[in-house]
């Protein structure tokens, strides 16, 4: 009986030896989250005796390139991306798929859904000294004020070409989604009313009226052919503050207004870029305490690991039948790491070199 014993713990000391090792060399993760799909690529051409359906497939490899590049590159970078070869696009997608195909009048019409692979695009902007931003969509609310400066007089929302047209201007490469206030006459009271320091108060008996944690106003103080823009933005704990002048504007152009609509959504796409850089020359290393036996926390945490953009590796460093102890790569500020914990319901203790869940 005893020496069967010893076999039986012979065979689990074995085991338990097999299954350490493989946790030590398989403990390290690389993580580039889920790679980036663009959708909605529509491309129209017309069918003949030339048509050339691999001529379709590139033009759509082409534009979603383009409009990826736009969604995580600021505006001054994004001629560096121009005129890429159809090869080297050709490599950095992962695969495809048409969601819809028609022939309509002799045309052919085609929705494509590209996927492009993560870990070699980021590498590829890289190659060209560029900083990549995460292409996450946000919600603002959006509150135009436009001041007539020769009459003295805010003009009422259906008299604001900005507040009627802003949303009307869109691109399919557009991270920031704009909801306007209502089009009261209780908000037009509080404007008039605080006409004169509009710059400087933080219009919170408006913004209190809505659930948004970014807000915007832009006045537009409108001249006789010149126009001031005073924009005052404000993303959750990130406030920017800037002015732009337009001179000599025909207010009766409105492709000229149009495209200074287009111009202030360019420049607010690139201050939302600039919160979500994915600096890979930022390397903090970051450990993470969680008792040993919370499963909830463990799976949710390491959900956020494996989704971040922000986050380069982990391991899990030690663990016991106390605590689990992982290592993170993080690839931005600690904070921005410590809030998007904290949004997603795990909250941190950071006040030692390794922070605990509470």
């Amino acid at each position: 009986m005893s020496l069967i014993k010893k076999k039986i713990n012979s065979s689990l000391y074995f085991f338990f030896l097999l299954l350490i090792l493989f946790f030590i060399e398989f403990s390290t993760i690389k993580v580039f989250g889920d790679n980036y799909t663009v959708k909605n690529i529509n491309i129209k051409e017309q069918y003949d005796v030339n048509f050339n359906k691999d001529q379709v497939i590139n033009k759509g490899f082409e534009e979603a390139f383009k409009t990826l590049i736009y969604k995580i590159v600021e505006n001054k970078d994004k001629k560096l991306f121009n005129n890429i070869p159809k090869k080297k696009i050709s490599s950095l997608i992962d695969n495809f798929s048409i969601t819809n195909e028609k022939f309509i009048n002799n045309n052919y019409e085609v929705d494509f859904e590209v996927k492009f692979d993560k870990k070699k695009l980021l590498s590829f902007i890289r190659s060209k000294n560029v900083i990549s931003s995460v292409p996450e969509k946000t919600e603002v609310l959006f509150i135009p004020i436009l001041i007539d400066i020769q009459s003295n007089e805010i003009k009422y929302f259906n008299q604001n070409y900005f507040y009627n047209n802003w949303n009307i201007i869109n691109k399919n490469y557009f991270l920031i989604n704009y909801n306007l206030p209502d089009e009261n006459i209780e908000n037009f009271r509080i404007f008039q009313k605080i006409k004169n320091n509009l710059e400087s108060n933080d219009l919170s008996e408006i913004t209190d009226k809505y659930d948004f944690k970014n807000i915007f106003v832009v006045i537009f103080y409108k001249n006789k052919s010149n126009l001031k823009i005073f924009s005052k933005i404000s993303f959750s704990n990130l406030d920017f503050n800037f002015n732009l002048n337009q001179n000599f504007i025909d207010y009766d152009d409105n492709e000229i207004l149009n495209r200074i609509i287009l111009n202030l959504k360019n420049i607010y796409e690139d201050k939302w870029k600039l919160i979500n850089k994915i600096n890979t020359s930022i390397t903090i290393p970051i450990k993470i305490s969680i008792k040993n036996g919370n499963y909830i926390i463990t799976d949710k945490l390491e959900n956020l690991l494996n989704k971040s953009d922000f986050v380069y590796e982990y391991e899990i460093e030690k663990m016991n039948s106390e605590e689990i102890i992982y290592k993170i790569i993080y690839n931005s500020n600690p904070d921005k790491f410590i809030n998007n914990l904290k949004v997603n319901g795990i909250n941190i203790n950071s006040s030692s070199d390794i922070w605990k869940v509470k």
